[in-house]
């Protein structure tokens, strides 16, 4: 296996930034193009980035092949370094293991099984790839995370939970969501979730993770939210939806949702357990008149669901 070129060390001793520098310094960015959390990107600017497993890494890759503190890549002035943080399965620059090297725009960094590609922000490949990795990771109506992207941002946060961090889990679901499509057309349908999809995008927080599952459901991951935290939180969204008024060819329309919530409790053992016992909720919020947030406890009445099928 052959060795990629390691730079002198004394080149690599971190440069003291003065106000202002982080923004005239040219950015980068490093997106995984193969393996687990495809299309992840993080940006480089003036902050170290530590690739790995572990939940504290700024680049958190959930695999087995890659280490809990894997490697890390940093800027100084307008150049980009990368070294190995005595990883298993060591760090490859282009197929060469490195321990310490420079980064190159285009540069390939396997972590593992996983392939992050080193990219000059801006760049015509850095723009090329950017489209390919939003028609690959976003619902192209809505522009949230789709389907895929969101599950594999809920894995995440459940193995951090799994550690004692408070997580809730909201899905959302729009009331009578055939009825606008059969008498109006999907074109109407369509313009209805933009609009739902639009006020979801404006009420979450940096850390939570709102996805389209498919048809008119929504989910949203909200990490670090207790139960009562998370209720509140999708109380405030039930209401502005309530409150949107949206424009169809046949006149104006309002629209309302049903929300169920609940926490990560212990005895979950997957995060298909968690969706069931959110989409459980959804369902009693569903068959107790529609446009409200129903949750463990929330009611007395106490709905058996019909539908066969699960919407995991």
């Amino acid at each position: 296996m052959k060795k990629a070129q390691t730079p002198d060390p004394h080149t690599t001793q971190r440069l003291r930034v003065v106000p202002g520098e982080a923004n005239m310094r040219p950015g980068a960015r490093l997106v995984v193009i193969h393996g687990a959390n495809l299309g992840k990107t993080v940006e480089l600017i003036d902050k170290p980035v530590t690739i790995g497993r572990a939940p504290v890494c700024s680049m958190q890759i959930e695999h087995r092949s890659v280490s809990r503190l894997h490697c890390e890549v940093w800027p100084e002035g307008d150049r980009f370094f990368v070294r190995d943080l005595g990883s298993t399965n060591s760090t490859m620059i282009n197929d060469g293991q490195i321990e310490l090297s420079e980064l190159k725009d285009g540069d390939q960094i396997k972590v593992g099984e996983i392939v992050i590609k080193f990219l000059r922000r801006e760049s015509l490949e850095d723009r090329y790839l950017q489209a390919m990795v939003e028609m690959a990771t976003v619902d192209s109506l809505t522009q949230l995370p789709n389907r895929r992207v969101w599950r594999e941002a809920l894995e995440s946060e459940v193995a951090r939970a799994a550690h004692g961090l408070p997580l809730s889990l909201a899905f959302v679901d729009l009331d009578h969501f055939k009825r606008i499509n059969d008498e109006l057309g999907h074109l109407s349908g369509d313009e209805v979730l933009k609009a739902v999809a639009k006020e979801i995008r404006q009420s979450v927080r940096a850390d939570q993770v709102a996805g389209r599952l498919g048809g008119e459901e929504f989910a949203i991951i909200l990490p670090n939210l207790p139960l009562a935290a998370a209720v509140r939180f999708s109380e405030g969204l039930r209401e502005s939806v309530e409150a949107l008024r949206v424009n169809l060819p046949t006149g104006v329309r309002r629209i309302t949702t049903s929300v169920g919530v609940v926490q990560w409790l212990p005895g979950m053992q997957t995060s298909a357990d968690f969706m069931r016992a959110a989409d459980s909720e959804l369902f009693r919020a569903k068959a107790e008149g529609r446009n409200r947030v129903c949750y463990p406890g929330s009611s007395a009445m106490l709905a058996e669901r019909t539908d066969p099928k699960p919407r995991i």
